[in-house]
């Protein structure tokens, strides 16, 4: 083999080894979605933790009392939340995910109780008792004050 042909040989090898260097260079900066070439499902799509963790604040788990599904480590509780992450990675909105496990669970499944119905009843009931016992301190307090002070004025006298 002439010399010329072994050196022109050497340098296709080169220059496609950095060619090759190069492309792969650009798929890890850009994650190959520049390019056309679609990265594994679950290496493209990442779930918002945050989001995430703020729609398992919104639920308590159906086995436990009174405990918020991030908090619990039953098997049960593994499996929502391997529900509520594959939902959000197909897209559906938080508030479809919760109206989907109460739906499923009943409301005792939310950590907040909804404002209606009987629920608005018991909120109103306790605000109406905090406000007519704030009035009554308050009127007590007056009526105390202006009894000493009528009292002062009489001695004084």
């Amino acid at each position: 083999m002439p010399a010329s042909m072994r050196t022109s040989g050497k340098r296709i090898a080169k220059s496609t080894l950095a060619a090759t260097v190069l492309a792969l260079v650009a798929l890890t900066l850009t994650d190959g979605t520049d390019l056309g070439v679609r990265a594994p499902t679950g290496y493209a799509q990442q779930v918002d933790t945050e989001q995430q963790l703020a729609i398992e604040r919104q639920l308590l788990c159906p086995q436990c009392v009174n405990e918020r599904l991030d908090q619990c480590e039953l098997p049960i509780c593994e499996d929502m939340r391997t529900i509520i992450r594959q939902q959000l990675l197909e897209g559906v909105p938080p508030d479809q995910i919760v109206f989907f496990f109460r739906a499923r669970y009943g409301e005792q499944i939310l950590a907040n109780l909804p404002l209606e119905g009987f629920n608005l009843l018991l909120f109103g009931w306790v605000i109406g008792s905090v406000l007519l016992m704030s009035l009554g301190g308050t009127w007590a307090l007056w009526r105390m004050r202006r009894s000493s002070r009528a009292s002062i004025t009489r001695w004084e006298c």
